[in-house]
């Protein structure tokens, strides 16, 4: 429910915090000298109640209201932790087949029912009946919402092996492109070569285009200085 107070107007943290000093059963004055000494509770008694500090039938009023209200979600909170913990151990204790169980007990006490039974109804053995006929239809539903919940899973189990599938047969189909020399050269076609690279770089840093390398003759072997050993080193990316 919206409500329209003072402390119902103020920033979600100091409600929390204010409730659970309630909680721990903190007197309403220190309550209210923490209050009204928050700067973030100053701006907005200035802003929407013309300054106007929080008083104790402010307080009161919150006590009996939102107050009461977040005490209730805190125990709905509590209890639905509680529940997932005894889920997970009930599922871990039947192996995730509680519902089977459930049948078993069910039928074991269909057969108590009938053990001996001399062939008169009686209103006790409609009485007993009647009983485990609501169970049976309780169990029933549990067990189709089991059944779906089974169905569900094997369907997504199945799209993702197909998703991977696919994909697989995405990756081959390119691998066959590829080795298709003009398909090759068309996903190629704006790349530049290694001596293109080497010439751009040289450009952009200023330094003089590599001379050609020469054909190898009797002078140069005679030379044992290489004409690789004088020029620098290519230009790599890294080197920036």
């Amino acid at each position: 429910m919206a409500r329209n107070g003072k402390i119902a107007h103020l920033p979600f943290e100091i409600r929390q915090e204010l409730n659970r000093r309630l909680q721990d059963s903190e007197p309403g004055s220190s309550l209210l000298a923490w209050l009204n000494a928050q700067p973030a509770v100053s701006a907005v008694l200035a802003r929407d109640f013309g300054g106007c500090a929080i008083s104790k039938q402010n307080l009161c009023e919150w006590r009996a209201g939102g107050f009461l209200e977040w005490q209730a979600r805190q125990e709905t909170l509590t209890q639905a932790r509680e529940l997932a913990v005894e889920a997970d151990e009930l599922a871990a204790a039947t192996e995730g087949k509680l519902t089977d169980h459930l049948s078993t007990v069910v039928a074991a006490r269909y057969a108590s029912a009938l053990a001996g039974w001399n062939g008169e109804v009686t209103e006790e053995l409609r009485r007993k009946l009647r009983a485990l006929r609501g169970l049976c239809q309780d169990i029933v539903e549990l067990r189709r919402g089991d059944h779906s919940g089974a169905r569900l899973k094997m369907e997504q189990e199945r799209l993702e092996r197909e998703r991977e599938k696919t994909e697989e047969e995405v990756v081959a189909h390119f691998q066959r492109w590829v080795k298709n020399p003009a398909v090759r050269d068309w996903i190629c076609q704006a790349w530049a070569s290694p001596e293109e690279r080497e010439r751009r770089l040289r450009e952009i840093y200023g330094r003089p285009p590599k001379p050609p390398v020469a054909t190898a003759s009797a002078d140069d072997e005679s030379n044992p200085v290489k004409p690789s050993q004088t020029e620098p080193d290519p230009i790599r990316p890294d080197q920036t």
